[in-house]
C-alpha cells in the first residue's frame, strides 16, 4: 500500500483512488499473471540472457503467488544480523563507557543519556545495514518490472551498482536516520527504564 502501483502501471486497477488492504492484497497476489490480452500481446526479444533460475521461480510463482508477499525476505533477515548486532554493541560499550554501573542496589535513571546514546547507536547501525535495506526495497517492488519471477540478491545488486555505483547503496540514507535514530533511541530508553522499573 505504501508504493503506490498505479503510477507505473496502466493496468493497475486504483486509477486515482487510494487501495484498501485487501485490494493491494488481492493485486499483488495476481501480479505478473497473463491476461488474455497479453497472452497474444508479442514479447520483443532481449538483448541479455535471462539470469539462472528464472524458469523454476516463475514456476514457484504461478504455483504458489502467495510467495509473491516474500520478496526480499532473505535480505531482510540478513540485515537483520548487522543492524541488531551493530546496535546492541555500541549501545553497550558507550553505556559501560559513559555510564559505567554503581555499587548502589538501585541505579539512578539517566534517560537523557540513554536517549542520546540510544539515538547514536541507531545512527551507526543505520549506517552499517542500509545496503541490505536497499536491496530488499528493490526486490520487494520487483513486481513492477519482473512481475513474474524473483529478483536475485545478485542481479539486483549488479543493477544498483551499474547504475549508482556505492552511492546507490545509501541513496535516502537521510530520510532513514529520521525514521531509525529516534526509534532505537526511544526504544532503548523505555527498555532502561522499564529494567530500573522492575528492579532488573
Amino acid at each position: 500500500m505504501a508504493f503506490q502501483t498505479r503510477n507505473s502501471n496502466p493496468s493497475s486497477p486504483f486509477k486515482g483512488t487510494r487501495p484498501t488492504f485487501i485490494q493491494a492484497m488481492s493485486y499483488l497476489y495476481r501480479e505478473g499473471t497473463p491476461t488474455p490480452a497479453s497472452t497474444h500481446t508479442p514479447i520483443p526479444p532481449s538483448s541479455t540472457p535471462p539470469p539462472p533460475g528464472v524458469a523454476v521461480t516463475k514456476r514457484l510463482f504461478h504455483h504458489f503467488p502467495i510467495l509473491k508477499f516474500y520478496r526480499g525476505f532473505t535480505v531482510t533477515v540478513a540485515g537483520m544480523i548487522p543492524y541488531a548486532g551493530t546496535s546492541f554493541l555500541v549501545w553497550g560499550f558507550l553505556r559501560a563507557h559513559f555510564l559505567p554501573p554503581r555499587e548502589a542496589p538501585r541505579k539512578a535513571t539517566t534517560p537523557i543519556a540513554d536517549l542520546a546514546i540510544g539515538a547514536i547507536a541507531g545512527a551507526i547501525s543505520q549506517t552499517v545495514s542500509y545496503p541490505f535495506e536497499i536491496v530488499r526495497r528493490r526486490m520487494q517492488v520487483g513486481g513492477l518490472t519482473r512481475p513474474d519471477r524473483w529478483l536475485g540478491w545478485s542481479e539486483t545488486t549488479r543493477d544498483i551498482w551499474r547504475a549508482n555505483g556505492w552511492r546507490g547503496f545509501y541513496v535516502g540514507l537521510g530520510i532513514g536516520y529520521l525514521k531509525v535514530v529516534p526509534m532505537t533511541a526511544v526504544s532503548f530508553a523505555v527498555w532502561q527504564a522499564g529494567k530500573h522499573i522492575l528492579g532488573v
